[in-house]
């Protein structure tokens, strides 16, 4: 007698339970990249506006001549000296705190001395803090928890 071979193939219901899966794992990795892509986009900008301010110290120093960087907060922009205007992030916050007088400015004059003050900046659930030293013009960045 001739056994009959039978091949072996896929159910329906095995391709669908595979198809399920390729789509879940499609939506995790999307997430992901999203998520990526939004913490690269803080990054940039806050690094932008570090650089900002270390660059207004740096050209008092060698200018001789006090330097500015300054924010349009309705806009969530900032100018640095000689600079082009910079935007943040539509959902990234500023707050500043400086010397009364500048408006919505930090000063640094040739001394390396600035007229202090902090930003606070948010966006979400994440908070920064970036300090203005006014005896050293020193800035700094602090991720909050």
């Amino acid at each position: 007698m001739l056994a009959l071979q039978r091949s072996r193939g896929f159910t329906l219901i095995e391709l669908l339970v595979v198809i399920v899966l390729i789509g879940v794992s499609i939506g995790l990795i999307s997430f992901g990249v999203g998520k990526g892509l939004q913490s690269a986009k803080e990054r940039q900008a806050l690094t932008q506006l570090v650089q900002s301010l270390r660059a207004a110290r740096v050209q008092a120093i060698v200018t001789g001549q006090p330097a500015q960087t300054r924010f349009d907060l309705r806009h969530a922009r900032f100018y640095g000296p000689d600079q082009k205007a910079h935007s943040l992030p539509q959902d990234m916050h500023l707050r500043l705190v400086t010397a009364e007088g500048l408006g919505a400015a930090f000063e640094f004059y040739p001394d390396g001395g600035s007229s202090g003050g902090h930003l606070m900046v948010s966006r979400n659930d994440q908070h920064w803090r970036i300090d203005i030293n006014w005896l050293t013009g020193n800035v700094q960045l602090h991720a909050l928890k």
